[in-house]
């Protein structure tokens, strides 16, 4: 273990530079920040660097045994050099540096998850839905998305170009540690992801206000790859077309739309229950 306590420091340089998405992509690597992200980075992903101020719980112990025992280099380091490093205003003392996993169209199938995930996993879905984001420019609805897709089993969550960094520090902790859990492929075309969909066996299904289904009357047990749009704009209308099936939410009030977040919420737990729970 080294100790920091300089704000000019190379390595404190290299890991504060991650907060910028130019600095991920060229180094391969993103920053995880909090106990709890942290310790799923630690058991799911490859944490390169662990850095942390003089806290002390049997929880923080316990993630830093095992992140050295994974050849990760352990630093303490001081409030202000903590703050340089963390893209919070109020720093919880803990960041890690995650190598970025490369995850791949070709990769997203049962049974192609890294091996730590898999053994994790309590079942196999044969039709685990996908999800298929489309412009999402927020990174609170992004990791908030990403979590609901880990709670439901979902197969992996396929980004298509225009979409927020699923590897910003404000998606990761959003994301609540599921960021670890699920596959994410990113800069993803429309084609490239439609043609997976039919390759696969996997039936398009976009949300929209305009000619289609109810959502509750659908049937969402088989294979669905559930794409959902821009905040402002919905599914793109190409993609709409595209997809074999349009799906919308029934509303009782008189509100016109839902936050994207929550309406993937909706969506997915309603496959969910179909899947799993219909009788």
């Amino acid at each position: 273990m080294e100790m920091i306590t300089s704000v000019n420091n190379a390595r404190i340089k290299d890991a504060a530079n991650l907060k910028q998405k130019k600095f991920r992509t060229e180094s391969g690597a993103f920053i995880a920040e909090g106990l709890r992200a942290v310790e799923e980075a630690v058991r799911y992903g490859t944490v390169t660097d662990l850095f942390f101020t003089a806290a002390e719980g049997d929880r923080l112990d316990t993630v830093k045994k095992a992140a050295e025992e994974k050849g990760a280099r352990l630093f303490q380091v001081d409030d202000k050099v903590m703050a340089k490093l963390s893209d919070t205003k109020t720093p919880q003392g803990l960041l890690a540096v995650v190598r970025m996993p490369a995850y791949s169209l070709r990769q997203l199938k049962p049974g192609a998850l890294p091996k730590q995930i898999d053994a994790a996993a309590p079942e196999t879905d044969n039709n685990a839905p996908v999800v298929i984001l489309d412009r999402i420019q927020d990174p609170g609805n992004l990791g908030t998305i990403i979590r609901t897709a880990d709670a439901v089993g979902a197969l992996g969550i396929i980004l298509l170009e225009g979409c927020a960094d699923a590897y910003s520090p404000k998606v990761v902790r959003a994301s609540m540690g599921s960021l670890f859990h699920v596959p994410v492929v990113q800069e993803v075309t429309p084609e490239e992801a439609l043609t997976w969909c039919y390759r696969n066996g996997y039936e398009p299904a976009a949300t929209a206000m305009q000619g289609a289904a109810n959502l509750y009357k659908a049937d969402l047990s088989r294979k669905m790859a559930f794409i959902l749009g821009n905040e402002a704009n919905g599914v793109s209308e190409e993609l709409q077309a595209a997809a074999e099936t349009r799906l919308f939410i029934p509303m009782a009030g008189l509100a016109e739309s839902m936050n994207v977040a929550m309406a993937a919420g909706v969506i997915l737990f309603e496959g969910l229950r179909q899947r799993k729970f219909a009788r």
